[in-house]
């Protein structure tokens, strides 16, 4: 793990291989169980509640200590990104890390500023929703992570997520379920900003904290995580019809050839099925179209 101080970036080797990055661009979330150090996870939730003493390792540029302090007791504890502590067990959790890596290149940079999602439980289900100031194309330019600092069971509201809702606008009736992100303390969800969620609701009673902040790519993308010998650009499973043209170029954009992705339309490529007699047509075209992100054609196809 490499740390740089003065900008707030680590760089480390990336974890993830081709085949888990296109799971990535298909289902538009990761998520690790159980990674964090129980001593850590309890010493977060300490902080969160005011139960034990800030320490920075440094302060800001126009901040003081006490807007540190002042800050800790918000909905936006950000102060807790200076602690010594949290940022080596948690902001650079190898595991977290190696994930991060594999998606945003080299040089990763760290969080700026935290929102904690605190609930006194049980509560209501919140209405489903895209974040705001969400974008749906295939840049990545930076991913959102969740951390839960203590055991999140479905009966304390987990955070729910619609796999494969980050590529366009989707909606989804309150009543509706989606994949629920419990799991034990020191977990953490790597998703696209964009992806269709939720707070479950909780049944139980008691105090529920999760964390959300951004990690920021600070490099060109380019195909530098772990490469499978057999994996198959033609052939890969880039999802169902009306799906796979945008979990591609997501892909695509990822690999660093993004200028290099056309669609043809029609069964073509990267649309395939296992019921096809041959590979399909259109694989590796100079000229076409791209995926219509921004949902301003009737026919769903942007100029390439």
């Amino acid at each position: 793990m490499k740390y740089d101080k003065t900008n707030r970036t680590f760089d480390c080797e990336p974890t993830l291989t081709d085949s888990q990055v296109l799971q990535f661009c298909r289902d538009g979330y990761i998520q690790l169980q159980d990674i964090v150090p129980d001593e850590i996870n309890q010493r977060t939730f300490d902080y969160l509640n005011g139960d034990l003493p800030i320490n920075p390792s440094y302060i800001p540029k126009g901040m003081t200590h006490a807007d540190l302090e002042r800050i800790r007791d918000t909905h936006e504890p950000s102060s807790i990104l200076l602690e010594d502590w949290y940022i080596e067990h948690v902001l650079l959790n190898p595991q977290l890390a190696g994930a991060l890596r594999s998606v945003l290149g080299k040089n990763v940079g760290l969080p700026v500023l935290v929102s904690n999602h605190r609930v006194e439980c049980p509560m209501e289900a919140q209405p489903w929703h895209h974040d705001a100031d969400h974008v749906f194309g295939p840049e990545i330019n930076f991913v959102e992570v969740f951390y839960f600092p203590q055991d999140t069971p479905l009966e304390l509201g987990p955070t729910e997520l619609l796999p494969g809702s980050h590529l366009s606008p989707t909606s989804r009736d309150i009543s509706e379920k989606g994949v629920a992100c419990n799991g034990p303390a020191g977990s953490f969800v790597i998703h696209s900003q964009s992806i269709l969620h939720r707070r479950g609701e909780s049944t139980a009673s008691g105090l529920r904290h999760m964390l959300k902040y951004s990690y920021w790519r600070t490099d060109p993308p380019t195909r530098d995580w772990i490469h499978e010998p057999d994996f198959d650009f033609q052939m890969a499973p880039y999802g169902g019809h009306g799906v796979a043209r945008y979990v591609a170029h997501m892909f695509y954009w990822l690999c660093g050839k993004g200028d290099e992705f056309h669609l043809i339309g029609g069964q073509a490529w990267p649309w395939s099925s296992t019921n096809q007699i041959g590979p399909s047509y259109g694989y590796g075209q100079s000229n076409g179209y791209l995926p219509n992100w921004r949902k301003n054609n009737p026919d769903d196809y942007a100029v390439g």
